[in-house]
């Protein structure tokens, strides 16, 4: 499976104990803001939408 592009800051390799493998793995608090300037992008959407909805349903007769 391919990495996110977003989640390639946070990927890591880890050696196995006992054993010559690697595994792949993610860097916890990079992965966690990744994740919540993912969240807050997604709030931000939701509110531009919220306003563009608003607009279509008269909302900016106010301003006419």
């Amino acid at each position: 499976m391919k990495t996110p592009k977003l989640l390639v800051p946070a990927l890591r390799q880890y050696r196995d104990s006992g054993e010559d493998v690697y595994v792949p793995a993610f860097d916890c608090e990079i992965a966690s803001q990744v994740v919540i300037d993912l969240s807050n992008e997604i709030i931000d959407l939701k509110a531009c939408l919220r306003s563009c909805a608003n607009a279509a349903n008269g909302g900016l007769e106010q301003y006419k």
